[in-house]
């Protein structure tokens, strides 16, 4: 026993030496640069917190949980998303779309967002004239909407634009809480990249956490916590689903089909969100916020109209709220009276999701296993907006 104690502890502190000077930056040097990049091109603004570094193209991952995806962005010379750097054309008009995660288009290629979806649509001939602008960016909400279209217009005033559209997203109900003292402008001292893992053993050293060091510095802990331990957690989850699912549904563990087993993973994800829907958060901060998100959505109105600038709000669906008729209910009962007492245009698109097997549209419209839309789900948006605007005449069929 003595002489098994003396071998592994030699082989931990073997292990921690290597790991420390080459294994972990060969197997982490990808999640780094990742890292790095989220720092130097994700950059502080004064006015509206933090944009996309102009006329830039980098690397970014999202992260969620059950797997991860890689994506490339391309920044125009306004740090909105784009399909290639490039500089906007001044000779042309805009519509500016803005949002969070979903306008900017987490984890997907740039032809497949929203934004360029509708460029898509608009054909040539339209596309030499109007174009619509992606102002997204992730975890957005609508101070920040308000305080970015506001400055990029009055910052640009070469810039013709003919409308502004608002994806109101559920997660803006938490978002925007940060908000309500509505600082005036935000601190512009950028980040300075550290790597993460040396930081973490530093503060790890410091409080003795030998454990930390042992599973997040070492080759063995590694494999222990990121595989092994990563693998048992998630078939835990899964069995835990499946029999949720099978309970439910008063069907054999083994018949769960995928559809429905993706369901419960979609509506699991960001639950600590979706509590601002539910019982007394609802009622004491989720409306609240809603009250605040409504007052910044009249102030830019009020900005847009001396402009003669038309501006929409778009609601859509995250998969829990096609499960729960409940929620939904009560949330679009609630918008639905703020839309009716500002008089600002709205656009619900919701029916489309609703219809036929919710468990197959969750499947077919959202990233798997996700509350992001893929290129599917982002395909519906762009018809229902697109129908809209060419019924105001922005521009032509």
């Amino acid at each position: 026993m003595r002489s098994f104690f003396i071998f592994f502890s030699i082989l931990i502190i073997l292990d921690f030496i290597l790991s420390q000077l080459f294994f972990l930056d060969i197997i982490y040097k990808k999640n780094l640069l990742l890292f790095k990049n989220d720092i130097d091109f994700r950059v502080p603004d004064k006015d509206y917190k933090y944009t996309f570094k102009k006329s830039s193209t980098f690397e970014t991952r999202y992260n969620y949980g059950s797997s991860y995806i890689d994506y490339i962005i391309h920044t125009n010379n306004l740090g909105f998303r784009d399909s290639y750097v490039k500089d906007v054309n001044k000779n042309k008009s805009y519509s500016i779309i803005i949002g969070d995660s979903f306008v900017e288009g987490i984890a997907l290629e740039n032809k497949d967002t929203l934004v360029a979806l509708l460029n898509q649509e608009l054909g040539s001939k339209n596309f030499e004239n109007f174009e619509f602008l992606n102002a997204g960016v992730s975890s957005y909400s609508p101070y920040l909407y308000n305080k970015k279209i506001k400055s990029i217009i009055n910052n640009n005033e070469w810039l013709k634009i003919k409308s502004v559209i608002i994806l109101y997203d559920k997660s803006d109900v938490g978002d925007n809480l940060q908000y309500f003292d509505r600082p005036k402008d935000f601190p512009i001292t950028k980040k300075i990249y550290k790597n993460p893992k040396r930081e973490k053993l530093l503060k790890d050293l410091k409080s003795l956490k030998f454990g930390s060091i042992l599973t997040e510095q070492t080759m063995i802990g590694i494999v222990y916590r990121e595989v092994i331990g990563a693998y048992l957690e998630k078939l835990i989850k899964d069995l835990k689903f499946r029999r949720e699912i099978a309970k439910q549904n008063k069907i054999s563990f083994f018949k769960v089909k995928e559809k429905e087993l993706n369901r419960m993973y979609a509506i699991d994800q960001y639950d600590w969100l979706q509590k601002y829907f539910y019982g007394d958060t609802w009622e004491n901060e989720g409306k609240q916020s809603i009250d605040f998100a409504f007052e910044n959505f009249l102030e830019l109105k009020s900005f847009l109209d001396k402009k003669n600038i038309n501006l929409h709000v778009v609601l859509y669906p995250w998969p829990f709220e096609l499960i729960d008729n409940s929620v939904r209910k009560k949330y679009l009962d609630y918008l639905d009276l703020k839309f009716s007492e500002s008089n600002i245009n709205n656009l619900i698109i919701y029916e489309e999701f609703l219809n036929g097997d919710i468990d197959q549209n969750i499947f077919t419209y959202y990233l798997p296993k996700d509350v992001h839309f893929n290129k599917e789900g982002n395909l519906i948006l762009k018809d229902k907006i697109y129908n809209s605007l060419l019924k105001d005449g922005l521009f032509n069929n």
